[in-house]
């Protein structure tokens, strides 16, 4: 209680036991005068225990919002994990396949180094060569599908040409059908949208052809194993008349991510 409450109240006090008559009505008039007073600091001591009161609740919320924010990141964590778990484990039933079908022949892993400095050009450099057995003409693939070959080598590095370079030539082979091909790169300028980075030309007119099919493939070519996934097609183009009919192609492989990488080596171990 302020001083100059307590001092006034004493001067009351020693009225009333003084004068009880006038002092009764002093004290009708010193209630209606210090009651305003004492409820508002009454108010006013409140109004602060409230606010103390709600800055304690924001710091207990703050703490609470920290831990779930930790309980959060951690979740995110593991889910990150499981889903790389997944794909780790996608990869190897996926390379499960690969090896069937490059049967006795060593998958050599690689990876990426570099792209080439050419942007016209569609190869990279691996970190792998003929110190690794990797010799050129060797197919380089992924457990999706094919993506090149390795066109130079030098004892600890060698240069892949991707399938999609113009210069690049792959006998391609329909798995529904068995309609063949030779599958490029294309060099043609593409429309908005065009997503497609391979052309299947040389296909025979009568063949039957559907958006979706796979393109694995052939042996025809002798380059490239047979039966390695090349992409699927998306466009259809057939002119009446001609000979042929082609198919743009989009490759399993996604060329600007490329990761877990494999040449395709000589059947059985290296000589040391």
């Amino acid at each position: 209680m302020p001083r100059w409450t307590a001092v006034a109240i004493t001067l009351v006090a020693a009225i009333l036991v003084l004068r009880p008559e006038p002092a009764r009505q002093f004290e009708s008039v010193g209630t209606r005068v210090f009651e305003p007073v004492e409820f508002g600091l009454s108010g006013l001591i409140g109004q602060v225990e409230d606010v103390g009161g709600t800055i304690q609740k924001i710091g207990e919320l703050a703490g609470q919002n920290a831990r779930y924010r930790e309980q959060i990141d951690r979740y995110e964590a593991q889910l990150v994990r499981m889903r790389e778990l997944e794909a780790e484990n996608q990869d190897l039933r996926n390379l499960l396949g690969l090896r069937q079908k490059t049967g006795p022949n060593e998958l050599i892993p690689v990876r990426k180094l570099a792209g080439d400095p050419n942007p016209f050009v569609g190869s990279f450099t691996m970190d792998k060569g003929e110190d690794d057995g990797v010799r050129v003409g060797m197919t380089v693939a992924t457990s999706r599908g094919l993506v090149g070959r390795v066109v130079r080598a030098a004892p600890s590095t060698a240069k892949v040409l991707l399938i999609t370079d113009p210069n690049s030539a792959v006998t391609g082979r329909v798995q529904s059908t068995g309609a063949t091909g030779v599958v490029r790169g294309r060099a043609e300028p593409r429309a908005a949208g065009d997503d497609a980075t391979l052309l299947m030309e040389k296909i025979p007119q009568q063949d039957s052809l559907q958006p979706s099919d796979l393109v694995v493939t052939s042996d025809l070519g002798g380059i490239f194993p047979e039966g390695l996934v090349v992409g699927s097609v998306v466009q259809i183009r057939r002119r009446d008349g001609d000979l042929f009919q082609e198919a743009l192609v989009e490759p399993a492989v996604e060329m600007n991510s490329l990761e877990r990488l494999y040449v395709i080596g000589d059947p059985g171990p290296r000589s040391p």
